[in-house]
This record gives structure tokens, C-alpha cells and sequence, in this order.
């Protein structure tokens, strides 16, 4: 099955948004997001796990490593700048376990 899709919250400085509620992640399918290169996500786990980026692009012809982030508890996690020539207008990622929440956001 495709990565289940996590909707983006767009921010801009004409209005101060709500804070959006983050979202289980598909520990399964994993999931993705729109990335127009200004993307935020911003990864929760309440008893610790994984979240692994797998890129579709190549670099001489060499597959780039996974990027994984790991978890030791409750914590909290962002990673930002994923530009677009290098990550792709889609990023994708599987969490461990579905206790870990994601909020994408995008300026």
C-alpha cells in the first residue's frame, strides 16, 4: 500500500495559525508529505521508536543512506529544510510504532 499522506499545514506571517494537532504515524505503509522546500514535521514518541527517511535520489549514481531519527522515551523531535532538489517534492518515512505522532507544517 502507497505511504498514508500527512496533511500540511501552510504558515505565513498574515495570520498566526492554531497550532495543529499532530497525527499517529502509519507504522505499516509509513507515511508522506508535500514538500515544497521550507517543510517542517515535527515527530513526538511517548515511549521511544524510530522514524527512517528513505530518499529517492542518488548521488554519482550511489543510493543515498536512510536518515533515522531515534527516540530513547518521550521526546520531541523537528527536523526542517528539506530541499526540493534533493529530497523531491515528497518525503517519506516509517515510524517504528504508530505511538509516534508527526505535525507537518510549511511557510
Amino acid at each position: 500500500m502507497p505511504a498514508t499522506a500527512v496533511t500540511v499545514n501552510n504558515l505565513d506571517h498574515k495570520t498566526a495559525a492554531v497550532k495543529g494537532t499532530p497525527v499517529a504515524c502509519d507504522a505499516v505503509n509509513g507515511n508522506s508529505a508535500t514538500n515544497g522546500g521550507t517543510l517542517r514535521l515535527e515527530f513526538t514518541s511517548t515511549a521511544g521508536g524510530t522514524v527512517t527517511f528513505n530518499f529517492p535520489n542518488s548521488v554519482d549514481g550511489q543510493a543515498v543512506t536512510p536518515l533515522t531519527y531515534t527516540f530513547t522515551g518521550a521526546q520531541t523531535r523537528v527536523a526542517a529544510g528539506w530541499p526540493v532538489s534533493i529530497y523531491g517534492s515528497t518525503v517519506t518515512w516509517l515510524a517504528s510504532v504508530n505511538t509516534i505522532t508527526v505535525l507537518a507544517e510549511q511557510v
